[in-house]
């Protein structure tokens, strides 16, 4: 276990609302990460299937660290000093440096948090309505309250991070500027890219420079390269932690390959647990890098959002990369992070000077059982009164299957009897097909005849078609490598052109947010 005391004294500079420690007087402390949480923490990875976690509790003065489980198959330890993508806590370190280009009137006075971001990235940055690309501001963009849905399958389409932010004209608007919070990684890759064509530097280094050096972060970084070379020099113990899928076909862990897409200010950042206490307890005290004015920003609640986990019942609101809401009457501040085979968490509670981060190698909220765990012992939550995740999840997934299964009755309730055929042989709706912002759909023709739809570049989505009548179709899309229930069940339509060949098809493939508007991906010439 790493046991770090003192690492970092309370701020002279630190306001009132936010005291060092819970403030109480502590001979000593005792470190939260037991024998017992030991045995907890086996239990969930079990349940769970996760290879490997890591876990960091901050409280006060005060920093312990331990690693569990399995950072690479068959037999490297997690180490409190182990690597993990960290996902999309990376967009509190967007908003915080994108803060210190606000701060500097000298450098850039042209930069404000309402500054249009067209102004500051003209030709790169277009969105699909005049109106919005006019008025969208940098507060916008980092609060999620633009207009854009997710789109989350453009994360995969290959290219570079200009490349991706000049994809935004093609994404569609589904609601009015700031009137409804909307979730979409595309924003803060466009926010990434502005504070680097405004520094003339890689954001990976601006952050080191600004932020990660001045916390005495050594071990954070933008790149996976960067990261393994770290890992690979002979003057620490760290590792990158290997992606792990679970398939329940085979009953199986699998290793994955790391994500290869689009991250850059959306989910960039590798890190380790040891890292990142560095940088909760000076989001805690308000200590530096940034300004006073940074932080309070920071924390300003700019958007109402939906909770994210069941323990949350009171309305959580969205500021530049946190999230804010309360818990049994405590303020905190948290933010989730994800990718294929990485999940990460961080969470800290600024009136009790407190906080825990857990990474580890796997898909799901398995992480979050033992993040909560500590929060409840430590603000002694009744045991009747906390929430069993696992159960939650099973009937959550339980429910995602009926609602699946009754796809057909729900999105075409008016089929004739019998259903009309296909206008054209299947093979005849084979093909690739293209849209100027998402990956390329490759539809091919199954060994069962049915067809199946592969999106190239970084995502290992599949999609299967079943026929509903005519050329409708209903679509299945499977977002996880060996998921066996699919994320979500949509419409999706070929139409043909004056010919009678196939023109394009289209599917309701942002379903979270348009689950009635389908996208339509033009076939390629052949």
């Amino acid at each position: 276990m790493a046991h770090i005391g003192n690492e970092m004294p309370p701020s002279e500079e630190m306001p009132p609302s936010v005291p060092a420690g819970d403030g109480k007087q502590h001979a000593s402390k005792t470190s939260p990460l037991n024998e017992d949480f030991e045995k907890l923490v086996h239990e969930t990875l079990d349940k769970w299937h996760i290879q490997g976690v890591a876990v960091a509790v901050i409280d006060g003065d005060e920093t312990w660290a331990e690693g569990y489980g399995i950072a690479a198959l068959p037999d490297v330890p997690v180490r409190p000093s182990t690597l993990f993508y960290t996902g999309s806590t990376t967009k509190s370190f967007t908003a915080a440096a994108a803060s210190l280009l606000v701060d500097d009137d000298e450098k850039y006075p042209n930069i404000k948090w309402t500054t249009p971001m067209s102004q500051l990235i003209r030709d790169d940055f277009v969105l699909p309505d005049e109106y919005a690309t006019a008025r969208v501001t940098l507060e916008d963009a980092l609060s999620n309250r633009t207009g854009l849905s997710g789109h989350e399958m453009t994360l995969g389409r290959p290219g570079t991070i200009r490349d991706y932010v000049r994809t935004l004209r093609h994404f569609k608007m589904s609601k009015e500027i700031r009137t409804t919070w909307q979730y979409c990684n595309g924003l803060f890759v466009a926010v990434g890219h502005m504070i680097e064509v405004a520094t003339g530097e890689w954001l990976g280094d601006f952050l080191r420079k600004r932020i990660w050096e001045p916390l005495d972060m050594k071990s954070t970084f933008w790149s996976l390269e960067d990261a393994q070379k770290y890992a690979a020099s002979s003057d620490n113990d760290a590792i990158v932690a290997i992606p792990y899928s679970w398939d329940e076909a085979t009953s199986q862990t699998k290793e994955i390959p790391y994500f290869d897409g689009v991250l850059g200010g959306a989910g960039a950042v590798i890190s380790s647990v040891l890292d990142y206490a560095k940088y909760i307890r000076s989001m805690m005290r308000q200590s530096g890098p940034l300004s006073k004015a940074g932080y309070e920003a920071m924390l300003q609640p700019r958007s109402f959002c939906p909770q994210m986990l069941p323990q949350l019942k009171k309305q959580m609101m969205y500021s530049l990369g946190w999230m804010l809401t309360t818990y049994h009457k405590e303020d905190v501040m948290l933010h989730p992070g994800g990718l294929e085979g990485m999940t990460a968490t961080m969470i800290y509670f600024p009136e009790r000077d407190w906080g825990v981060l857990v990474f580890c190698n796997a898909d799901g909220p398995g992480r979050e059982t033992l993040a909560w765990h500590l929060i409840d012992e430590m603000l002694n939550v009744p045991q009747s009164e906390r929430m069993d995740l696992f159960d939650v999840t099973q009937k959550k997934l339980a429910k995602r299957k009926e609602h699946n299964s009754m796809a057909q009755q729900r999105l075409y309730p008016s089929v004739p009897s019998p259903p009309r055929p296909l206008s054209l042989p299947l093979a005849d709706y084979a093909g690739v097909y293209i849209h100027p912002a998402y990956p390329d759909f490759v539809i091919s023709v199954t060994s069962n005849e049915e067809l199946r739809v592969d999106v190239t570049g970084s995502f290992p989505i599949r999609v299967y078609l079943t026929h509903v009548t005519a050329e409708f179709f209903l679509a299945e899309i499977f977002f996880f490598r060996h998921a066996q229930i699919g994320d979500a069940v949509v419409k999706a339509e070929f139409q043909l052109d004056a010919e009678g060949k196939v023109a394009r098809f289209g599917a309701a493939v942002d379903s979270d947010y348009m689950p009635d508007t389908l996208i339509w991906f033009g076939r390629s010439p052949q």
